[in-house]
């Protein structure tokens, strides 16, 4: 019987990590699966959410490239070298099968090391621009998966396969609830058309500050629409101080500091306002949610405009540039695309077309495809 164990590994951010936990969620389940181990960086976001899905969970002391010149940028190499040897001194532990890296500093001391183990390697780029560790790493990969068909002009492995899957999502995404019974979980009216507004779990303060401004008239608007606006832990207890009173009260705002499941959310929006994360991407296209995107500027590689770029070109989206952003800018987009019906459905089905609902189990599956050649070739060589 084949047992396989495998290492994830990715960090830096959460859409480097979440795809890698999709994965797990379906690995995790899988009775040829042995063994499953995630590496990322000491005490960073990977670490919290491994625990939470209790998956086991090694920390290294690494840290992103700085950009500027600077005693870390000297240190930093050092620290790299020290990163890559006690990975390996991990891999040889843990004897993997195969090794699942989804981007991020934290994945390249475990894929380095792996190469040089020769465990068989699996690189999965969730964005539209490829990062720099899966642009560095990706020529010695068994198989390069993506995200978005976007990225492959940056991605060529030299002997492995290239393969568009979709960014893996949990399986709550995948299987939400209906509109009416998710609006009741919500304390929605089923029948308004539902804004949802999100900067992500640490929120968006430039979307917040533009929608502060519109608020009220978003509000009076008839016919009537409410709001979901989830605006981070961080920044609730600001955002109740600057709100109306009226607004607060008001039955169709709903405001939040965190989803822990944003499938509940999705289920009853007719319109996302959202920055362009490759996971919230791979979210909204699994649940057929138009979207208003207004990307993060200041991410890796301006990654988030070339994500909401792509879908826009679908015409699943649209896409405001920060520096753009205005209360009346935010206000009139709205605006014209809750107050058209056929653009929304044109839309909703683009974004559907986008979706890969079966991308986490396939690049699961895959991943085992080949671990097994590892397993096959340990095999014949015990002949």
């Amino acid at each position: 019987m084949i047992r396989h164990r495998i290492v994830l590994t990715g960090g830096g951010t959460g859409g480097h990590i979440y795809p890698a936990l999709a994965v797990a969620e379906y690995l995790s389940c899988d009775p040829d699966v042995e063994a499953l181990l995630y590496i990322g960086a000491s005490g960073h976001l990977e670490e919290k959410l491994c625990s939470e899905q209790a998956l086991q969970f090694v920390g290294l002391s690494v840290s992103g490239l700085p950009r500027q010149f600077s005693t870390q940028l000297i240190r930093w190499p050092v620290q790299l070298v020290l990163a890559i040897m006690e990975a390996r001194k991990i891999l040889k532990l843990f004897k993997p099968t195969a090794v699942l890296g989804t981007g991020g500093y934290a994945s390249a001391p475990p894929l380095v090391a792996a190469r040089l183990a020769g465990v068989p390697l699996a690189i999965h780029e969730p964005d539209a621009h490829a990062g720099l560790v899966n642009r560095l790493l990706c020529r010695g990969a068994d198989l390069v998966s993506l995200g978005m068909e976007a990225a492959a002009d940056k991605l060529k492995p030299r002997r492995g396969k290239l393969i568009v899957n979709g960014n893996p999502v949990r399986k709550s995404i995948v299987s939400p609830l209906g509109r009416d019974a998710a609006c009741a979980v919500l304390g929605l009216d089923h029948t308004l058309k539902t804004l949802l507004i999100t900067g992500g779990s640490q929120g968006a303060q430039a979307i917040n500050e533009a929608l502060l401004e519109i608020l009220p008239a978003l509000l009076d608007r008839d016919p009537p629409l409410q709001i979901i606006h989830q605006v981070g832990e961080k920044n609730v207890l600001a955002m109740r101080e600057r709100l109306d009173k009226v607004v607060l009260n008001n039955p169709r705002y709903s405001l939040r500091a965190y989803f822990d499941d944003l499938s509940l959310a999705y289920a009853v929006s007719d319109l996302a306002i959202c920055r362009a994360g490759a996971m919230t991407v791979a979210e909204l296209a699994v649940t057929g949610t138009p979207a208003l995107f207004i990307p993060y500027p200041y991410a890796a590689g301006d990654h988030q405009s070339h994500n909401a770029r792509f879908v826009a070109s679908k015409g699943a989206s649209v896409m405001v540039p920060q520096n753009k952003l205005t209360g009346q800018v935010l206000h009139n987009e709205i605006i014209n695309l809750v107050g058209n019906e056929e653009r929304l459905k044109s839309m909703r089905k683009a974004m559907q077309s986008l979706g890969r609902p079966q991308a986490a189990s396939d690049l699961a599956n895959q991943v085992k495809e080949i671990s097994a050649s590892k397993l096959a070739r340990g095999r014949a060589a015990d002949l």
